[in-house]
């Protein structure tokens, strides 16, 4: 019995490791005690290009590497305006379209806390491509939910999107989990631990059925501009329109550390 159970926990590494096909094209595992900026960038700011309605100031203070982790961390302190600070980091490169895009992270936990793991192309003047790979609301009743969306359009306020709230068998801040989506000319496909939870169509009219949001530059193809990570932890904003004020009382594990991320194509 144990020999069968062996190879049946084999058989499942196997598995599990070559979910993912092709070449990794950009790989990070956060070694060392530093992030590298030839591969990543620090976006600072208290102002409202990183999100209207946020209650955070980005800045590079709240970025971390240690431990072979990307940590960033949500605080409650003062800058400018704004009564907390958090860190954003994306992608320095050129990026790249279609392929598997996964990391391996734990995300944050308290009130109005949002970790996000995320693409968007460098320029989106006139054509906004935007896909959610995992958005998370750090409430103690939204452990095991995670929202994945893809947005297609001119621009952020004339934009079509296409998402779920998806149900997942863990607390996603309690240990790690690989999020994941597999980009295709034809689809995308969203993913927790290698499991599929949505996917949306390219090519059926999905995203170009209103004419009024077609972007004003390239051809009327949803998701063709090389898109670059972006991570970050979000504080408060319409994304918890819908929920009680914020407690920073609850604000058991403000940091979200990513444990490695890669791009794979081919």
């Amino acid at each position: 019995m144990k020999v069968l159970q062996a190879i049946a926990l084999l058989f499942t590494f196997l598995c599990i490791a070559n979910a993912w096909e092709g070449e990794i094209v950009f790989e990070d595992n956060f070694d060392g005690n530093s992030l590298d900026l030839n591969k990543w960038e620090y976006q600072e700011g208290c102002g409202n290009e990183f999100g209207s309605g946020n209650l955070q100031c980005y800045t590079r203070n709240n970025v971390a590497v240690q431990n072979g982790n990307l940590v960033i961390t949500a605080r409650r302190e003062r800058m400018e305006d704004k009564e907390y600070t958090s860190g954003r980091v994306r992608q320095r490169t050129n990026g790249f379209a279609y392929g598997a895009y996964v990391a391996r992270a734990r995300l944050a936990r308290g009130d109005h806390l949002w970790p996000a793991l995320w693409l968007m192309p460098l320029n989106n003047e006139c054509r906004y491509e935007e896909i959610d790979i995992a958005e998370y609301r750090g409430q103690a009743g939204e452990a095991r939910s995670l929202e994945m969306a893809g947005h297609w359009g001119r621009s952020w306020d004339a934009l079509t999107s296409k998402g779920i709230k998806a149900s997942a068998p863990a607390d996603l801040s309690a240990d790690y989990h690989e999020f994941a989506v597999l980009w295709l000319a034809s689809k995308l496909e969203w993913y927790i631990d290698n499991e599929k939870y949505y996917e949306v169509s390219l090519t059926d009219g999905t995203f170009t059925g209103d004419q009024s949001k077609w972007p004003c530059r390239g051809e009327p193809i949803p998701f063709t501009d090389p898109s670059n990570w972006i991570f970050n932890i979000a504080v408060g904003g319409n994304f918890f329109i819908e929920f009680p004020p914020m407690d920073p009382n609850t604000w058991t594990k403000p940091t979200m550390e990513i444990d490695w991320v890669r791009v794979y194509q081919g």
